[in-house]
């Protein structure tokens, strides 16, 4: 597995444990990639700068602090043969970790699902929600507890929508899924969920002759269209690994992961509609809202992110 070349991985150094970084080191092994190893030093909130007196030192104590830590981490690293860089990055996690890969070119971004300070109920904190939106390269959220090993990788694919987009993601999407599948020795899933378009209007305004009729049609056609898209990867709609599910995607595959023991989704999104038939903010965060697994988000090569580059303003500056 050959696919990312310059690796960023954002961790938290106050941790004593850090199995995320083994994972991002045995990938960057895998692929011979550079590797660049994060944490970030928020701003203080406004109401402790005008309360602590020294909450300059403070902050720089910490900057110090983590600085030291990256550097142990990173030299550990270096024996085993790897190029790695560390850095300690300064202000808002999600928007700093998004600069960064904006300044270095990263083609990943490997995270926890959850930080351990997040104050968002979901399995997905804040920072890492805001990554799978903005970031624009791939993004790996790895669930908490999981270890650098999965057992069961499901790929999200969509060839129903005729979408340039939908058609390099897909590629991508099921090629990725593939290849970890292969050196995690996992078992290799794949899923296209689909509804009837307006289901209910049309049922009530067609004979259930015509309707049937209709339905099965669509069915075929959307079935042909995925054995196509397989076919071209050494597959078919037929195998036993492919799974054509009749439902809306939002409940359907959250229900799939859930029932086949999935511990790695890979999906692609475009943040638009048409994003592998999802929408990014509606459909793909209602999935991702009911997901307790990895995940491994694609974006395609034109994906452009509203945070942008710009020079690093301290609060009171």
């Amino acid at each position: 597995m050959k696919k990312f070349a310059n690796i960023l991985v954002a961790t938290d150094t106050r941790l004593d444990d850090n199995p995320i970084v083994d994972e991002a080191v045995d990938l960057a092994q895998l692929n011979g990639a550079l590797l660049k190893i994060v944490d970030v030093v928020p701003e203080f909130p406004w109401t402790v700068r005008m309360t602590m007196k020294d909450h300059e030192h403070v902050r720089e104590l910490m900057v110090q602090e983590k600085d030291e830590r990256l550097k142990a981490l990173g030299a550990s690293i270096k024996k085993k043969g790897v190029s790695v860089e560390t850095k300690v990055l300064h202000g808002k996690t999600s928007v700093e970790i998004i600069r960064e890969v904006l300044r270095a070119k990263h083609d990943l971004v490997l995270r926890v699902a959850k930080g351990k300070d997040s104050r968002n109920n979901g399995f997905f904190g804040t920072t890492g929600s805001r990554l799978l939106r903005e970031c624009p390269c791939a993004v790996w959220l790895v669930a908490p507890a999981a270890t650098p090993e999965y057992k069961h990788v499901l790929a999200c694919v969509d060839t129903s929508s005729g979408d340039e987009l939908d058609t390099e993601l897909n590629s991508k999407v099921y090629e990725l899924a593939a290849d970890i599948s292969q050196n995690q020795k996992a078992k290799f899933s794949i899923v296209h969920a689909s509804a009837v378009f307006g289901e209910g209007l049309l049922k009530n305004r067609m004979t259930e002759e015509h309707y049937e009729k209709f339905k099965q049609e669509n069915q075929d056609k959307i079935e042909g269209l995925l054995d196509s898209f397989l076919k071209e990867h050494g597959s078919g709609a037929s195998e036993k690994n492919v799974h054509m599910i009749k439902a809306d995607a939002r409940s359907a595959i959250p229900y799939f992961v859930s029932k086949n023991g999935v511990d790695l989704v890979v999906m692609g999104t475009v943040g638009r509609s048409g994003a592998a038939g999802m929408i990014m903010g509606n459909t793909a965060e209602q999935i991702l809202d009911s997901i307790e697994c990895s995940v491994l988000v694609l974006k395609p090569d034109s994906f452009v992110s509203h945070i942008t580059l710009g020079d690093y303003v301290r609060p009171g500056q």
